[in-house]
């Protein structure tokens, strides 16, 4: 009895832990702190570039890009791979844009970074 309760238990309870993991991305990637927070740092990064000042864009990108790392290892089993290496790219991008000082490459990297923001975690 207790065998054939395992035998239909076990499976059932790995598969519904897999689909909990799979799905979890969006829970996952709300912030724990300050130092994770990608939505604020991609806000702050653009009202920087936004008031041409480049010093504070470029710490911010840097922040930015520490903070995307973090939630990375959270939800990389729960994410489309190609999400977060597009978004990965999308801040990189936006980091060169704001050391070459261009508003528009800065501001257009950024608005792709949110955009990629949004669909990790989400059914698209």
């Amino acid at each position: 009895m207790l065998k054939r309760i395992l035998l239909v238990a076990l499976p059932v309870g790995l598969i519904a832990l897999f689909i909990a993991v799979m799905l979890s991305a969006a829970v996952l990637k709300h912030p724990l702190g300050s130092d994770d927070d990608v939505p604020a740092w991609l806000s702050r990064v653009e009202s920087h570039v936004m008031a041409e000042q480049w010093h504070e864009a470029l710490e911010g990108a840097q922040k930015l890009a520490d903070a995307f790392n973090r939630v990375t290892v959270r939800v990389q089993f729960s994410a489309q791979f190609h999400d977060i290496l597009d978004l990965r790219a999308a801040i990189s991008r936006a980091e060169g844009f704001v050391k070459a000082q261009s508003r528009a490459g800065a501001m257009a990297e950024l608005a792709e970074a949110k955009t990629l923001w949004d669909r990790i975690g989400s059914r698209h």
